[in-house]
């Protein structure tokens, strides 16, 4: 018994995980039978004879090995059942015997001896005491090498100090993943370490004094602890790096005693008396806690630094720099930028900040411009600077700040730039990136305001030069953001990781430049094609008579002449405002010359002719695909319109296209320049531009030329008062263009108030809506309809109208492919079509509506990921809708021609689910094997599984697809191998299995579920139909107090009595269980385990009428 004891502290307790029989031999010994169990641990085994009944029970289940018992002990056993729940063994014996267990670690003998045994019982087999033996062995040296692994000396642990002008420092040298916890409880200090660890503390003890009084080591075989104590008057600080765990001990502030004496009441001086040089007011006592000023809007939480005394300044001076040191306990968030030669300097922090100016001598570089002064949480320096003197900032010694005044010899910290945001709501700002800012400080001097963003050190950013704008100015700072205000309504709001400059209506972000129509030198006009003098002679006089002698040079003129004067004729033309015709001749000279078709006049008048006939993507192609002339000015102007009208170049970039070619603009005549204005301000508008807006529209009213240009000049000037704020006076005015000005114009002014008033929330969604079907119904062509569409679509959308938003997509697409709103248009209404069928937003959708949307409007379907989804998605509906080939064919594509991997897999899984709900498994299971991949994700391989071996079980391929589930395990796999020969009629595996099912549930509390009972119910029907006694005895043996307390009770006493088959009652039970359908249970559950491979469930065919309800119907229908 030693040797099985040690053999078992060997193998350890059982785990987790259920046992596992490897074999079952039987042997007939001499004068008696031995059977031997081996299992994967050790399982307790009993055996009780009743007769010649044997049941031999394990304590815990254990599924595996096939017995032969009944071949391999004849005289013994006559019969042998497995239970299906694996708790044990039934024998049919060939006579009464007694039984003996004897037990040896993982092997079980079960003896059977004649009843006239006499004597001891047979012992082990000599090799299996041999085996206990030799495991005891190797237990007793395992136990010995883990006695001296415990007895392992500790590690040595290195402490290392270091002494630094601001602190001391204490590291323990630990490897990088040895965790350490750091303690502490007023001034005592503990760091916990895992493990043992050998410590000599009394060299560190020694050269931490005096911040650390006293220093001890404790260790035990499972931790290390190291105690300290903290002197009086000394801070610690604990953190984790690399190398090991540091402690950093610094001395306290000290508070000076004139801070801690409440202070004394001062005589007020007399009315307008200064205070008295060289006297300063003691500071007033800090409010009470409860009293304490909350954070205001500029005020970020925790920037605050509490005070701890003035802050004497001290000045020292090398050569012509001159360098002031403010010692402050607690370094500050500090702001310096300079304006008009005064340097500001603000540190955020209540203590009072004092410099005396005598400090300063005479011939300094820079003096004080006003005493130092405190105000509210700040306290404010200025200094007047010398020329030539650059004020900078730098982290001094501790935790203080030193301001240099000389040569700017000091590197500067972070450059940080204004960039181009929104706010919340969508309207421009402006953002400049500053890590780790501190509060906002609005600093009024001399009648201006300037929001002073300080930052936290010891870190230098600021801004390295001014910067204009319309709103504010951005002053150039060494640290922190300056920003003198031009509006009153000005909002500075410190973040995170930037600093937001807005207004509540938006800013004019634009740079205020001083002429934004000069981009650059006046162009001559001898070298460009359009030339001035020229053009304006053409259209003066008798036009008629000029264009004829132009007409009579080019039909008098000889071959080499005829070219040059094709091209004069349409410079005539074209002059006159006859861009068709002169487009006509252009094309037939450069059709009859192919010199002339490359020439560089010829294309930019056919590009001329092309966009005055509004025939913007033919300029586009005859300006395109020739390096040399893009680099002409004239040709990249006309190039930049085309762009522009198009969309081709997206808001700045066609701005700055625009306003580097306006030194050509300028050369032209005025009825070149005016269609350029006003593209230009266009643009300027939609980029917020307002200054370059403003001169551009003034420099177009000077020159227009009919009605319609003067009505176009007057919707941008109102479009400028719109975006200035005036509200109301734009609404009045879009009103006054839509009634009275040229259609064009009128048209857009339409669709302009619409826009302000569905910003403005004035007017309610359906009479938006009105509104937009009314212009959409009214005007036709050009960018206005556009975007009528685009808007028309979205406001479709936000109605719940897919269907119209979508034909209104559909719509632009077909009109205008190429528009900038289209495109935009195309973008969201993908995103809504995905929407729609990917998350709750067409949760209200019927599943017939939802299949017509998509089939309808299946070209809005996303690529990628989100179409796929979109369409596995649409299968599952026709599923629903019990249309299985269409989903069949859905899913069929996606496997064929989008999918590959595993994903291809899993919906091909999906796919064989369908095929076999339509009575399709030779389809199914192709499906599965084309799609076979030798390497899967565990869940779609066990998915694929389950689906081929039910396919295999439906086209009668048994063993297959038993063969197929052999190792899969689960309750699922559990189900279809019952379910597979039960439809083969194996009746006695099919018995086993069902009773499987149901384990042990017979000796748990609680009544069967359904689904238990009708697995009981079959294993009986099948136990009986293979007259598998011993079986149908076991069954009803468990299973009777159960059953009778359930619905089924007579029937199971039916099916489960002896010779139950010849009965017709039975006959009828058993015919209903055979022709169940077992299938719609076997996908359910394959849902419930594996959804993303799963389709929904099939409905239901309606119940057929019965002959009472025909003859109500009438006769049927043919």
């Amino acid at each position: 018994m030693l040797l099985i004891a040690l053999a078992a502290l060997l193998l350890g307790t059982a785990g987790a995980a259920a046992a596992k029989l490897v074999s079952i031999t039987g042997s007939e010994q001499r004068n008696f039978g031995r059977i031997a169990l081996t299992f994967d641990q050790s399982v307790k085994v009993t055996a009780k004879a009743a007769g010649s009944i044997l049941v031999i029970s394990f304590r815990e289940p254990a599924r595996g090995a096939r017995e032969r018992l009944a071949v391999e002990m004849p005289a013994y056993v006559a019969q042998a059942r497995r239970d299906p729940d694996g708790g044990g063994l039934r024998l049919a014996l060939q006579r009464p015997f007694t039984v003996n267990v004897l037990e040896a670690a993982e092997r079980v003998f079960v003896d059977l001896l004649p009843e006239t045994w006499s004597g001891l019982p047979p012992g082990l087999p000599p090799e299996v005491v041999a085996e206990l033996a030799r495991r005891a062995e190797e237990a007793e040296a395992r136990l010995r090498r883990e006695a001296e692994r415990s007895a392992r000396p500790p590690l040595p642990l290195r402490l290392e100090t270091a002494e630094l002008p601001t602190l001391t420092r204490l590291t323990v040298r630990l490897a990088p993943a040895a965790p350490a916890a750091f303690e502490r409880n007023g001034r005592s200090l503990r760091l916990i370490l895992d493990g043992a660890y050998a410590i000599q503390p009394n060299d560190a003890r020694a050269r931490l004094k005096p911040a650390v009084e006293t220093l001890t080591a404790d260790s035990t075989p499972a931790q290390t602890r190291l105690a300290l104590t903290l002197a009086e008057g000394y801070d610690a600080e604990g953190y984790r790096d690399d190398d090991g765990y540091t402690i950093d001990f610094t001395r306290k502030p000290e508070r000076s005693a004139a801070a801690e004496a409440p202070p004394a009441p001062a005589p007020k001086p007399a009315a307008g008396e200064p205070p008295k040089a060289g006297r300063s007011e003691a500071p007033e006592a800090d409010p009470p806690a409860a009293e304490a000023e909350p954070a205001g809007p500029g005020r970020r939480a925790g920037s605050e630094v509490p005070p701890s005394g003035p802050v004497e300044a001290r000045v020292a001076r090398l050569g012509e720099t001159v360098r002031i040191t403010f010692p402050f306990a607690a370094r500050p968030a500090a702001a310096l930028f300079e304006r008009g030669g005064i340097a500001t300097l603000v540190f955020e922090t209540p203590a009072p900040v004092r410099l005396d100016p005598a400090a300063l001598a005479p011939d300094s570089p820079v003096r004080l411009a006003e005493a130092p002064r405190a105000e509210g949480q700040y306290a404010v320096l200025r200094f007047v600077l010398a020329g030539g003197t650059i004020a900078q900032l730098s982290p001094g010694d501790g935790q203080g700040w030193t301001l240099v005044l000389g040569d700017g010899s000091l590197p500067p910290g972070d450059l940080l730039a204004p960039q181009r945001a929104a706010d919340g709501a969508g309207r421009p700002a402006i953002s400049v990136p500053l890590a780790r800012a501190g509060s906002v400080f609005w600093l009024e001097r001399n009648g201006e305001r300037i929001a002073v963003v300080t930052a936290q050190g010891p870190d230098l950013a600021g801004v390295p030069k001014r910067g204009r704008f319309v709103d504010f100015e951005l002053l150039a700072s060494r640290q922190g953001v300056a920003v003198l205000a031009l509006a009153d309504d000005l909002v500075v709001r410190p973040g995170l990781a930037e600093v937001a400059i807005t207004r509540p209506g938006g800013l004019a972000v634009s740079p205020a430049v001083a002429e934004a129509m000069d981009a650059g030198p006046p162009v001559s006009p001898d070298g460009l094609v359009v030339q001035p003098e020229r053009w304006r002679a053409d259209r003066r006089g008798d036009v008629l008579s000029r264009i004829r002698a132009a007409q009579q040079a080019v039909a008098t003129a000889d071959r080499a002449g005829r070219s040059p004067a094709r091209i004069d004729l349409a410079r005539v033309l074209l002059a006159n405002g006859f861009d068709a015709e002169a487009a006509t001749v252009l094309a037939f000279a450069a059709k009859e010359d192919a010199v002339i078709a490359a020439d560089r006049a010829t294309r930019i008048l056919s590009a001329i002719a092309a966009l005055r006939l509004r025939r913007d993507a033919q300029a586009a192609e005859i300006l395109g695909g020739d390096t040399k002339l893009g680099q002409d000015p004239e040709a990249r102007l006309w190039r930049a319109v085309a762009d522009a009208r198009r969309g081709r170049l997206a808001g700045p970039a066609a701005l700055a296209a625009l306003k580097a070619a306006l030194p050509v603009v300028e050369a032209y005549p005025e009825d070149l320049r005016l269609p350029v204005l006003l593209t230009l301000a266009g643009l300027a508008l939609d980029a917020r531009d307002l200054t370059l807006a403003q001169k551009a529209i003034t420099a177009a009213a000077a020159i227009t030329d009919s009605g319609l240009t003067r009505d176009q000049v007057a919707l941008l000037r109102n479009r400028l008062t719109e975006q200035l704020g005036q509200e109301a006076l734009a609404r009045r005015e879009y009103q006054r263009l839509g009634a009275e000005a040229e259609a064009p114009v009128a048209a857009e002014a339409a669709l302009h108030l619409i826009d302000l008033a569905r910003r403005a929330g004035t007017v309610p969604r359906e009479e938006i809506l009105a509104r937009l079907e009314r212009l959409a119904l009214s005007w036709h062509g050009g960018d206005v309809e556009a975007e009528t569409l685009a808007r028309l679509s979205r406001a479709y959308a936000e109605a719940g109208r897919w269907r119209d938003a979508f034909a209104t997509a559909r719509k632009a697409n077909r009109l205008f492919p190429e528009h900038a709103a289209t495109r935009g248009l195309h973008q969201d209404t993908v995103a809504l079509f995905a929407d729609l069928f990917l998350t709750d937003k067409g949760a209200s959708l019927g599943r017939v509506e939802a299949l017509a949307l998509y089939f309808d409007f299946k070209e809005f379907t996303p690529l990628g990921r989100q179409g796929d989804e979109i369409v596995r998605g649409l299968a599952d509906r026709l599923v629903a809708l019990d249309l299985l080939d269409a989903a069949a064919d859905l899913l069929q594509h996606q496997v064929d021609k989008r999918l590959t991997g595993a994903a291809r897999a899993s919906v091909a899984a999906r796919l064989a689910s369908i095929r076999l709900m339509d009575d399709r498994p030779l389809q199914a299971l192709q499906v599965l094997q084309a799609t076979r991949l030798p390497e899967l994700p565990e869940r779609i391989r066990e998915a694929r599984t389950l689906l081929e071996a039910r396919a295999l079980s439906d086209l009668s391929r048994t063993d297959l697809a038993l063969e197929l589930l052999e190792g899969v395990e689960g309750p699922d796999a559990a189900r279809l191998r019952a379910d597979i020969v039960w439809s083969a009629r194996r009746w006695r595996e099919a018995g086993e299995a069902h009773e499987a099912l149901v384990g042990t549930r017979w000796r748990e509390p609680g009544p069967l579920s359904d689904a238990e009972r009708a697995d009981v119910m079959r294993a009986a029907i099948a136990y009986a139909l293979a007259d598998e006694t011993l079986s149908l005895d076991r069954l009803r043996a468990k299973f009777t107090p159960k059953m009778a307390e359930s619905p089924d009770a007579r029937s199971f006493a039916l099916l489960s009595a002896p010779n139950a088959t010849r009965t017709a009652a039975f006959r009828d039970l058993a015919g209903k269980a055979i022709s169940a359908d077992t299938l719609t249970a076997f996908l359910r559950a394959y849902r419930a385990r594996y959804p993303e491979s799963a389709v929904p469930e099939r409905p239901l065919p309606p119940p057929e009428p019965g002959p009472e309800a025909r003859r109500a119907g009438g006769a049927p229908p043919g």
